[in-house]
């Protein structure tokens, strides 16, 4: 797995997924069905889902002013 293939993943899908997808092609083990259905949870996070993660994880309320702006933003 090369940079061609993991940016659109990463653009697309964002980073965590990338990352994942990443270490299972990496491990070299065959992949189960576990796998893929913590891929298929992480590809259905929207932008706006990844962004509310991000803040909570910053200590910064979804109902801050400028966490608006951001969830705004994230929704486009």
């Amino acid at each position: 797995m090369n940079w061609t293939i993991l940016i659109p993943i990463i653009a697309q899908y964002g980073l965590p997924l990338a990352e994942s997808l990443f270490q299972k092609w990496t491990s070299g083990t065959p992949p189960t069905q576990a796998d893929f259905d913590q891929l298929r949870s992480l590809a259905q996070r929207s932008g706006q889902d990844r962004m509310k993660a991000q803040l909570a994880a910053a200590g910064i309320p979804l109902d801050d002013p400028k966490a608006v702006q951001l969830l705004a933003l994230a929704q486009a």
